[in-house]
């Protein structure tokens, strides 16, 4: 022990007798501290054992306060179909989700396209939605959302693209156009802003271990493994319930299910009910049944 640390004992004695209030409130706050971490993890622990039997967290909603949006921008949520359907309380919820996006989330217009309320409502509605039944909604690999009048020249992938999600950018793009032709179900089956958003949510899952990015996760490698039969596979292209599209890898084959699911939740149950409850367990998305 050097010389210095000696005189910075002997100095903190004289400054701080034993038993004084600041050691016993330190030490209660240290020994509160680690019982909460202890708590935490034991929760934890028995929530990923409940997921497994029951293939859903403990609980989706708690918000020590809700907020509230605008009045100018309420009433986009009261046109929206599936806000409708909602009891008083998942309003409030829904109403909150979608302020707490807003917050996070900023909007970019390019090619001199200026995003306006109704453009922000849209998008964020939709998101809100698909992600409603998930506790842990707001993406940490989504913070930006760029939309362009019509399709738009990738960097990417270098091709003309009419929406993408890039992780390292953090940003979802999309045609606003085509956008707005999937939200106004003008294409069976079909959702761009659904499609692009499933793939930000499928990255999320791989990068986090939050409970909704591991039910999201476990039961898309679940999916994986029912899809290894062939008949099946057979079958589900034979239907023709997937586009083509869907066949170009898992990606963006679990991205143009969700689309299915979403769009045409009924024809999903009657042809393919264990694939529909898989995606059903994904997203933790239980108002079709209700």
């Amino acid at each position: 022990m050097n010389i210095y640390r000696i005189i910075f004992l002997l100095l903190i004695q004289e400054v701080l007798p034993e038993n004084t209030m600041f050691q016993n409130i330190l030490g209660i706050t240290v020994t509160v501290g680690v019982i909460l971490i202890c708590v935490y993890y034991v929760l934890r622990y028995t929530e990923s054992i409940y997921v497994k039997y029951k293939s859903k967290p403990y609980f989706i909603h708690f918000y020590p306060t809700l907020k509230k949006l605008p009045i100018h921008l309420q009433k986009f949520l009261e046109e929206n179909n599936f806000y409708k359907i909602l009891d008083k309380n998942k309003k409030q919820y829904f109403e909150h989700r979608a302020v707490r996006f807003l917050e996070k989330t900023n909007f970019v217009g390019r090619e001199g396209l200026v995003v306006d309320d109704f453009m922000r409502m849209q998008v964020t509605i939709m998101v809100t939605q698909l992600t409603f039944g998930m506790r842990h909604y707001l993406l940490e690999y989504l913070s930006t959302i760029i939309l362009y009048p019509t399709s738009f020249f990738s960097i990417l992938s270098q091709t003309e693209n009419i929406g993408e999600y890039n992780p390292r950018s953090k940003a979802l793009v999309l045609s606003w156009k085509d956008f707005q032709k999937g939200n106004l179900h003008q294409d069976k089956g079909k959702s761009l802003g659904i499609h692009e958003m499933t793939h930000a949510i499928h990255y999320n899952s791989i990068k986090n271990s939050n409970i909704s990015s591991e039910i999201f996760y476990d039961t898309f490698l679940m999916l994986e493994k029912h899809l290894g039969s062939a008949e099946l596979r057979k079958r589900i292209v034979e239907t023709k319930i997937l586009r083509d599209y869907a066949y170009t890898d898992k990606f963006e084959f679990i991205a143009v299910l969700v689309e299915v699911f979403m769009e045409s939740p009924k024809e999903l149950k009657s042809k393919f009910p264990q694939i529909y409850v898989y995606v059903l367990q994904m997203l933790n998305f239980r108002y079709f049944d209700k």
